[in-house]
């Protein structure tokens, strides 16, 4: 009863226009936010509440400093300040310790103060679906996965704002990308996708091989420590031929071109209910 009442006090007409209104029950919805007020957005997109507490909001990759469009990262900033500085906000359950960097990982929700009437909504959902963020698919950020992979696909495929700088390299069908030099220069997270032409095995792990062999050999590692993860969620990485995924995570040169990934939220099928 006293959790129905809380919902009630915090629930806005959801005829506003914008993101859609945060869910009240299930993965990444306002079932156990807490109110808090963000007291300042530091220049690293931390939220500094008013208790002294330091948030980050998980599942989000905000603008670099520089690229095609230098003035990304200050709108950025600018828009999620405007959303989150000052009033009252609700935060995701924060863990009893703090990250390395002081930082306690959550998600947020607040109404658009631009439009009135505005329902709760996910401060994470609306910053991807403006192109002002990318999905990092951080341990913290896991039950948002499918939410935000979802919200940040009209900027992602319309090359708009973050995706400018960082769009998708795309292997398409036939497994050529048009730069296999650029794809090995590119610094952080960067995101991945085609047909898997094949799949190569060792003892350690599974090779999902982007790239056709002799014109751009490109891979996605997935680990066998983490073989049982992946299919839980219903994906066996040994069958994964022929299949169209998209992927997001670190490149590394020291062997050949790869990605490894180690959880589900670092990888999207993308043909449908196709048994894996």
């Amino acid at each position: 009863m006293a959790r129905a009442l809380f919902l009630a006090a915090i629930s806005v007409p959801a005829q506003a226009q914008g993101v859609d209104a945060a869910r009240e029950s299930g993965p990444c919805s306002l079932a156990g936010v807490s109110p808090a007020v963000v007291a300042l957005v530091d220049d690293d997109f931390d939220l500094l509440l008013d208790d002294g507490r330091r948030v980050v909001l998980a599942g989000l990759e905000f603008p670099a400093q520089g690229g095609k469009d230098p003035g990304l990262r200050a709108r950025a900033l600018s828009r999620l300040s405007a959303l989150l500085e000052g009033d009252q906000v609700f935060l995701s359950e924060l863990s009893p310790a703090p990250d390395r960097w002081g930082r306690h990982p959550a998600y947020a929700a607040a109404p658009d103060r631009a439009l009135a009437g505005a329902p709760l909504a996910l401060v994470g959902a609306a910053m991807l679906q403006e192109g002002l963020a990318r999905f990092r698919p951080d341990p913290a950020a896991a039950d948002c996965a499918k939410l935000y992979q979802a919200a940040e696909a009209p900027a992602r495929e319309k090359n708009l704002g973050i995706w400018t700088s960082e769009p998708v390299v795309d292997f398409g069908a036939a497994g050529n990308s048009p730069s296999m030099a650029g794809l090995a220069e590119r610094k952080g997270m960067v995101v991945v996708s085609g047909v898997v032409q094949s799949v190569g095995e060792s003892r350690r792990a599974a090779y999902l091989n982007l790239g056709r062999r002799g014109v751009s050999k490109f891979a996605v590692m997935i680990s066998r420590r983490n073989f049982a993860i992946f299919e839980a969620g219903g994906v066996g990485p040994l069958a994964l031929k022929g299949r169209r995924l998209r992927a997001r995570g670190l490149i590394e040169t020291h062997n050949g071109l790869l990605m490894e990934i180690a959880s589900p939220a670092e990888l999207e099928l993308l043909d449908g209910d196709a048994a894996p």
